[in-house]
């Protein structure tokens, strides 16, 4: 029986590799595609990163014109609550006006033959009290709700009785005339006295007041 020999004469690295495409061929070909999609990453990267750079610097800019709209309406509003507060003083002022017109109109008819009134008066309110001072409290500004209003009339009363005149228009200032606007009419003490004598005729003529108090003004 014969023997055969076989030799392989062939030197390893020349041995052809089974896979068709060869190793040495596939790795620039991945490394190219590799590259490749890194460099498409970045870009998609990029773009995805400016466009939310735009949109954050429009997001920023409209909160910029929203914050000046914020502090146009906040002023606004303000002004608004001003006006309202200063809309509301006035009303409660003419709600508290003390109208004299009636009263003025229907003195004439109360007023006797021997007096004539030099004056009529309504002189400025009082201010309300402050109130008490509070440790480590700032003072509060008064808010009183009511305002005392008096009027003063002045004259001159003659004739044979000036008292009595001067009784007598009294006594129609208590009427219910007046009494709608006037809570309480009186004769200060001291308020007659004698007129500077300029003559004869004048020795019996009598200088008087009347201090009335109205009705407070309310401010409601």
């Amino acid at each position: 029986m014969k023997a055969s020999l076989h030799f392989n004469l062939i030197r390893k690295e020349e041995i052809l590799s089974p896979s068709p495409v060869r190793l040495r061929v596939m790795l620039p070909i991945l490394s190219l595609l590799l590259v490749a999609a890194l460099a498409v990453w970045w870009m998609l990267a990029l773009t995805r990163a400016h466009a939310a750079n735009q949109k954050l610097a429009a997001v920023n800019a409209e909160i910029e014109s929203l914050s000046r709209s914020h502090q146009t309406v906040l002023s606004l509003c303000a002004e608004e609550k001003e006006l309202s507060a200063s809309l509301r003083q006035i009303g409660f002022y003419t709600n508290a006006l003390t109208r004299f017109g009636g009263l003025l109109s229907g003195l004439p008819e109360h007023v006797p033959a021997d007096i004539q009134i030099t004056e009529l008066y309504v002189p400025p309110p009082a201010p309300p009290p402050a109130p008490a001072p509070m440790p480590g409290v700032k003072a509060a500004a008064p808010t009183s709700t009511f305002e005392c209003v008096s009027l003063r009339l002045a004259g001159r009363a003659g004739g044979d009785a000036p008292a009595d005149a001067v009784d007598s228009l009294l006594t129609a200032l208590r009427k219910p005339d007046f009494t709608n606007l006037i809570v309480r009419a009186a004769v200060p003490p001291g308020a007659f006295r004698q007129e500077a004598a300029r003559g004869q005729g004048n020795r019996n003529t009598l200088l008087f007041e009347i201090q009335c108090d109205c009705v407070p003004r309310r401010f409601e």
